[in-house]
């Protein structure tokens, strides 16, 4: 399958894949995205109602591990072990990092 390097209006990059119109983030902004729905709706929603030492966490569509790499700052800002587990599909190439 075909994938583009894209540049999002945040400038981070994130890949488009023009066979199904669809893009691995955002295009208004890979970093935005990722920061708003996987850490503040996701990670910051457990550690203030929950309040764990550490978290399991499983990502259906690893995708370009943005997510895990913004989760693993965040962890070690807030002192929280993770057990993360990703899953992809469609493995992206080194290249495309």
């Amino acid at each position: 399958m075909k994938r583009e390097i894209i540049t999002t209006e945040d400038g981070s990059t994130t890949i488009h894949l023009p066979e199904w119109d669809e893009q691995y983030h955002s295009k208004h902004g890979a970093i935005q995205e990722a920061y708003h729905v996987f850490i503040e709706m996701g990670f910051f929603y457990f550690l203030k109602n929950d309040n764990p030492d550490s978290l399991k966490i499983l990502e259906i569509g690893f995708g370009t591990g943005l997510n895990t790499f913004i989760t693993l700052i965040e962890a070690e800002k807030n002192n929280t072990k993770i057990d993360y587990t990703g899953i992809e599909a469609y493995p992206i190439e080194n290249f495309e990092i």
